[in-house]
C-alpha cells in the first residue's frame, strides 16, 4: 500500500485550510515568495509542503531536502537531496548540499529537515539565488523567536521570507489545520502581521 500524498483540495475536504488561506499561498508559490511552516510535532508541516507542491508549475524544478528517505519525489520535477549523518563534519554535509543546489538549479528549494544540515549556511549561500520554502518547529507561542531558535537564524535572515504560515494540531481530536497566515515585517525588529 502506498502513501497517500496530499493535494491542496484535500486540504479544503479536511477542513487543513480555508479558501482564502490557500489563496495567499497560492499567490506566494507562485510568486516565489519565500515561506517559513512552522507548528508543532505532529502538526502537518510536511502533508502542507506536499499539497504546496501541486501549486508549484510542473516545469518549476523542485529541490527537496530531507533526511532518512523522509520525503518522496512523488512528481517528475521534484529532486530529494536525502542528508543524513554519515561521519561527516555539519560544515561538510551542508557545503555538499549547497553544492547540489547549484547543479540542480531549482526554482524553489523546500527543506523539510533542519538537523543534518546548517539552514542558515544553505540560506546565507543561496537565497538570492532561489526561493525558499523551510519547515520548523515551534513549540512555544512567540514564532519569531521559536524560529531563530530551531532554525538558528538571526534576524537579517529571517526577514528575506515573505510568510510565516502557523499550523496547530488539536491534541484531543487530532485535527491539523492552518491558524494563521502571517506577513514578515522588518521595522525595528521583527514583527508578524497577520493575513489569513
Amino acid at each position: 500500500m502506498g502513501i497517500y500524498i496530499f493535494r491542496p483540495e484535500d486540504l479544503l475536504r479536511y477542513g487543513t485550510i480555508r479558501e482564502e488561506q490557500l489563496k495567499v499561498l497560492e499567490e506566494a508559490v507562485k510568486g516565489r515568495s519565500d515561506i517559513l511552516i512552522v507548528g508543532g510535532t505532529r502538526a502537518g508541516k510536511t502533508k502542507l509542503v506536499e499539497a504546496l507542491t501541486f501549486l508549484i508549475p510542473d516545469d518549476w524544478r523542485i529541490a527537496v531536502i530531507t533526511a532518512y528517505g523522509e520525503f518522496k519525489p512523488f512528481k517528475e520535477n521534484i529532486e530529494v537531496i536525502d542528508t543524513r549523518f554519515d561521519g561527516r563534519r555539519l560544515e561538510e554535509r551542508t557545503q555538499d548540499v549547497v553544492e547540489k543546489l547549484r547543479e540542480i538549479e531549482p526554482d524553489y528549494v523546500i527543506v523539510d529537515t533542519l538537523h543534518t544540515v546548517s539552514v542558515p549556511e544553505i540560506l546565507r549561500a543561496l537565497i538570492d539565488n532561489y526561493a525558499f520554502i523551510i519547515t520548523s518547529l515551534v513549540i512555544a507561542r512567540n514564532l519569531v523567536e521559536e524560529v531563530k531558535h530551531w532554525l538558528r537564524m538571526d534576524d537579517e535572515l529571517l526577514a528575506r521570507f515573505e510568510l510565516i504560515v502557523e499550523l496547530y494540531r488539536d491534541v484531543r481530536t487530532g485535527l491539523r489545520k492552518v491558524n494563521a497566515i502571517y506577513r514578515i515585517k522588518n521595522e525595528k525588529g521583527i514583527k508578524l502581521e497577520k493575513i489569513a
